[in-house]
């Protein structure tokens, strides 16, 4: 093995002597993930807040009660609202684009409101059966944000509620009383056999407590992933596996350059296996993989403040599985081109082919469900699902991060074996 480490460092020198090389696998991917990055518009925005729903509001009423709903909207970061005089300029508005969704709050809306009686709160047929349309209230959006429509809705009917029921509590006040007496009474009645059964079953309400010591001590833990640059959580590390696979291009032009040189033939013509050559050439490009990716995962973390997961340590495994499946990759390519002119044909068509299936330029979430499992043919796809669990979810799942790995060793080991197999034509 001696042999496999001489050649390892001669070509750690020689690769370090192409510093310009090295550079533009650390800069070029830098340089996406900024203009990326600025394109949604968070590039080194600390503390930029996620983008808000735009809703444009009518007030026909022009009331106390429904000035009260657009307080209550106005106070919600995630919305912003803007009033406009009728539906007309607000639809107009609206269609250009300037914002998602319009409410109208109708001229009647007071008027029903002070019909509501207290039992009408809770009725399924009373007056409130239509939510938002019994108070002569709708909500618009074009058909992009029809999701965004149905979350409006909800909202304003909420908002609605919360101002019209403190109204009508007032107003039935000596009924309402009644009510309340009598619901004390029963709660008495259920607390007191509640008591007898507890005392019966002994330890009722020391499991309740435990329960509710271990719900608590979760709804403490606090995430740390940062949610206001969420989106360097996918750019970083989509872009991270792509440029790795570039090394693909590297290791089969230096393997070309070889061959051309004779160098190639003098390790062959030398003491040193089959075995001890090809792990010689290809542990300097696995070395240099896996220092490019943890470069570049420092660089998010110190310019886009990009968080490593709830458990950094994990992050290398995949880092490591990543860089075999590329090396193993380019090891194929560079015992099957044969001019540079071939290197750049076949390196390009399958980097670029495979990033566009697995999900490195779109995210895989965004894909139909067709195209996600077609990226699965596809070492980067499994990195990115790695990737995914690791530096986007609070509560990773483990089992498929170890997935995930066990898929990108066994495309290094197809890709390994296919380019030992092919390293004899040399």
């Amino acid at each position: 093995m001696w042999d496999a480490w001489y050649i390892t460092l001669k070509d750690l020198r020689l690769l370090w002597r192409d510093q310009r090389t090295l550079a533009i696998l650390l800069l070029l991917p830098l340089i996406f993930i900024t203009i990326l990055g600025t394109s949604t518009g968070q590039l080194f925005a600390l503390k930029e807040k996620a983008k808000k729903i735009k809703v444009g509001i009518v007030n026909a009423d022009q009331r106390e009660l429904s000035a009260l709903i657009l307080t209550e909207v106005e106070l919600v970061d995630a919305l912003a609202v803007e009033e406009f005089p009728d539906m007309e300029a607000a639809r107009k508005k609206m269609e250009q684009g300037e914002f998602d969704v319009t409410v109208y709050i109708g001229p009647e809306y007071t008027d029903r409101v002070e019909a509501l009686r207290l039992g009408d709160l809770l009725a399924k047929k009373g007056l409130l059966k239509d939510e938002l349309t019994s108070l002569d209230v709708k909500v618009e959006s074009s058909a992009y944000w029809a999701t965004a429509k149905q979350v409006v809705e909800k909202l304003v009917f909420g908002f609605a509620y919360k101002t019209f029921v403190p109204q009508i509590l007032r107003r039935d006040k000596a009924k309402l009383a009644l009510e309340l007496k009598r619901e004390a009474n029963k709660i008495d009645e259920e607390y007191d056999a509640a008591e007898a059964a507890a005392a019966a079953a002994g330890t009722a309400d020391t499991a309740k407590t435990e329960l509710q010591q271990i719900a608590d001590r979760i709804g403490e833990q606090k995430s740390p992933i940062n949610e206001s640059n969420f989106v360097y959580q996918i750019i970083v590390p989509s872009y991270t596996v792509m440029f790795v696979f570039f090394i693909v291009m590297l290791m089969a032009r230096s393997m070309i350059e070889e061959r051309d040189l004779g160098t190639l033939n003098r390790l062959r013509m030398s003491p040193a296996t089959q075995a001890a050559t090809i792990i010689g050439k290809t542990v300097p490009f696995l070395l240099v993989s896996v220092i490019q990716t943890i470069l570049l995962f420092i660089a998010g973390r110190v310019f886009f403040s990009m968080s490593w997961g709830v458990q950094p340590w994990v992050l290398l495994p995949v880092i490591v599985c990543t860089s075999m499946s590329a090396v193993g990759l380019g090891l194929l390519v560079a015992t099957t081109a044969r001019t540079d002119a071939q290197v750049s044909a076949y390196g390009n068509f399958l980097v670029l082919t495979m990033a566009g299936l697995s999900g490195c330029m779109m995210p895989r979430q965004w894909q139909p469900p067709l195209m996600q499992k077609l990226g699965l043919v596809t070492p980067h796809a499994w990195s990115l699902i790695a990737y995914d669990q690791l530096l986007t979810k609070q509560y990773p799942d483990f089992q498929q991060v170890a997935q995930s790995c066990g898929m990108l060793l066994a495309f290094a080991a197809v890709f390994f074996a296919l380019g030992w197999w092919r390293f004899r034509s040399l």
